[in-house]
C-alpha cells in the first residue's frame, strides 16, 4: 500500500537551505505549500511538476497569503486568547466552520 501525499506542506524558513525541497514536493505530488521566510507567507500550487504562487489557498479558499501573514506578524504581537479569538472570528466570517 502507498500513502497518499499530504495535502498541505507548511514550511518556515528564514534561512536559505541548502536543499531544494520543491522538486521533492512535487515528485511527492503535494499539491499545495505554504511558505513563511520571517516575513511573508506565500502560497504555491503545483501545476503539472513546477509550483507557482497564488494568490488564495485551494485548501483553505478563503485565505490568501496576505491574511495568513496577518495572522503570523498578529500572533507575535497579540495575547494569545485575543489572537485566538481573532482567527476564530474571521474563520466563521469566512464560512471554513
Amino acid at each position: 500500500m502507498v500513502d497518499p501525499p499530504p495535502d498541505l506542506v507548511i514550511e518556515i524558513e528564514v534561512t536559505r537551505s541548502s536543499i531544494a525541497k520543491l522538486p521533492v514536493y512535487a515528485a511527492m505530488g503535494v499539491p499545495e505549500i505554504w511558505r513563511w521566510d520571517g516575513q511573508r507567507v506565500t502560497i504555491l500550487g503545483l501545476v503539472d511538476d513546477d509550483y507557482v504562487e497564488r494568490k488564495t489557498s485551494a485548501a483553505l479558499p478563503p485565505l490568501t497569503s496576505d491574511v495568513a501573514t496577518r495572522f503570523l506578524v498578529e500572533s507575535r504581537e497579540l495575547r494569545r486568547t485575543i489572537w485566538v479569538r481573532q482567527v476564530r472570528e474571521w474563520a466563521r466570517a469566512a464560512g471554513t466552520t
